[in-house]
C-alpha cells in the first residue's frame, strides 16, 4: 500500500517546520523529496524513519524494516568495505557482496578498511549497504554527495537495476538527480508539500 502523510506538524520552538503536510509516497517507487535548505526535508524524513515524532499528525502503512543512507556515511572505519556490506545482512553469500561492490566499482577495494578509502568510496558502500540490507523501504539522504558526475551515473544505473518494486524516498537538491532515476518529485515548501 502507499504511504499517506496526512497533516503532519512538527515544530522547534517557535519555528514551524511541518505545517499540517500531506502526501502520499506510491510504493514500488521513488520519491524524491526536494526544496530549499532548512525546508524539512530531513525533518520529514526523520519522522517516515522513526528517529524523531511528529507534534500532530498520522503516517498510515508505514513499512516497518527500514534501510538507510544518512547524509553521514556511518560506516565502521575499522572494517572491510565487505564486512560493512555483510553485517547489515548476515544471509548474504560473499560473491553476492562482492559483485555488488565491484558493480559501484569498488572492486580492488573489497578488502579494504574503510578509513584507507576515500569519501565518495565510503559512499558507495554505504549504498551498496542500504540496498542489500533486509528491508521493505529504502531511505536515501543525498546519497550522491560527493561522487563525481561519472561515478553518480555508475551509481544511478546500480540503483535502478536493483531497487526495482522497491519503495525508495530519497532528499536531494538535484533536479537531475531525480529525472535520471524516474522519480517522482514532492517538492517543500512553507512546511507543506507541492507536487
Amino acid at each position: 500500500m502507499d504511504i499517506v502523510i496526512k497533516d503532519l506538524c512538527k515544530s522547534y520552538g517557535e519555528t514551524a517546520v511541518l505545517k499540517q503536510l500531506n502526501a502520499v509516497i506510491e510504493k514500488g517507487r521513488i520519491t524524491c523529496l526536494m526544496g530549499q535548505s532548512g525546508v524539512g526535508k530531513t525533518t520529514l524524513l526523520n519522522i517516515l524513519m522513526g528517529f524523531e515524532k511528529a507534534d500532530s499528525g498520522a503516517v498510515e502503512n508505514l513499512p516497518q524494516i527500514k534501510a538507510a543512507v544518512f547524509q553521514e556515511n556511518r560506516l565502521c572505519e575499522s572494517f572491510t568495505a565487505f564486512t560493512n556490506v555483510k553485517i547489515a545482512n548476515d544471509s548474504l553469500t560473499d560473491s553476492t557482496i562482492t559483485a555488488h561492490l565491484c558493480q559501484v566499482g569498488l572492486g580492488e577495494a573489497v578488502n579494504q578498511k574503510v578509513s584507507t578509502l576515500s569519501g565518495g568510496m565510503k559512499r558507495r558502500v554505504a549504498l551498496v549497504r542500504a540496498v542489500l540490507a533486509e528491508k521493505e523501504i529504502l531511505f536515501l539522504d543525498e546519497p550522491f554527495k560527493g561522487l563525481d558526475e561519472d561515478t553518480k551515473a555508475v551509481v544511478t544505473q546500480y540503483l535502478l537495476q536493483h531497487t526495482k518494486d522497491t519503495t525508495v524516498v530519497m532528499v536531494t537538491h538535484d533536479i537531475n538527480e531525480s529525472q535520471s532515476l524516474g522519480a517522482k518529485v514532492l517538492y517543500l515548501k512553507d512546511g507543506q508539500i507541492t507536487v
